[in-house]
């Protein structure tokens, strides 16, 4: 059983989307160091330097920041100005470079700066929220969790008709829920990054590019809202 614990037991218009977004990724992913690596520290560090910001962004520092913070230890021993100088292109630099040095800190001090493999455990490090460590839980641990954030509630919001009584949508634990049904068992990883690139590529939040949707069959916004007959 996986880390969500609940049967993989999708309705066909689950199963149908799992697979036709797995194999329009195929074609289509991107690449990105952090997509690279199985290392929780780099995988965990990644998921906070590219909070409000872009992987453009991210990307441009990411190996000058691993070689001079190649692991916890060596971010924990950090001075504050320096993390704030190399992060400075990202913007908030004084905000995260507080909070890095706070989470490699916790780190040390009570994991022996190994960055832990359970949900229970990462949430209480200082600004790792559900995604974060569902990230850190999928990429590096292999664990079939979903990650929830804006990009996700939109494409789920759209495709499925899925809607939440939350005013923060992504604290609905049963919209989390409804997304972990739809992976199939040990594809999380490729799911999750299928989900990312294809709500940047093709169902963005202001024009959705209905047209060469690989699930426009099944997207209750395209047959509803774009007007999409197949020819």
């Amino acid at each position: 059983m996986s880390e969500i614990e609940q049967p993989y037991t999708p309705t066909p218009s689950k199963r149908e989307f799992a697979n036709s977004l797995l194999e329009w990724w195929r074609s289509n992913k991107k690449d990105f160091p952090w997509r690279r690596t199985n290392d929780p520290y780099i995988i965990l560090i990644s998921e906070m330097l590219l909070r409000k910001t872009t992987a453009r962004q991210v990307s441009g520092i990411f190996e000058k920041f691993f070689a001079r913070f190649p692991n916890v230890k060596a971010l924990a021993e950090a001075f504050e100005e320096e993390i704030k100088e190399l992060i400075k292109s990202l913007g908030m630099e004084h905000r995260r470079a507080t909070l890095l040095k706070r989470l490699a800190n916790e780190l040390v001090k009570s994991y022996e700066g190994a960055v832990p493999a359970s949900q229970e455990d990462l949430l209480k490090l200082p600004g790792v929220g559900r995604y974060a460590a569902n990230a850190v839980l999928c990429f590096a641990y292999r664990k079939d969790v979903p990650l929830v954030d804006v990009n996700a509630i939109r494409v789920f919001q759209r495709v499925f008709g899925l809607q939440s009584k939350k005013r923060r949508v992504k604290d609905d634990t049963a919209f989390w829920e409804y997304v972990a049904g739809v992976i199939p068992p040990g594809r999380s990883r490729d799911f999750n990054l299928a989900i990312i690139d294809f709500a940047h590529e093709v169902c963005g939040p202001k024009r959705p590019k209905c047209t060469i949707c690989p699930v426009r069959a099944i997207c209750k916004y395209a047959t509803e809202a774009c007007k999409i007959e197949d020819q």
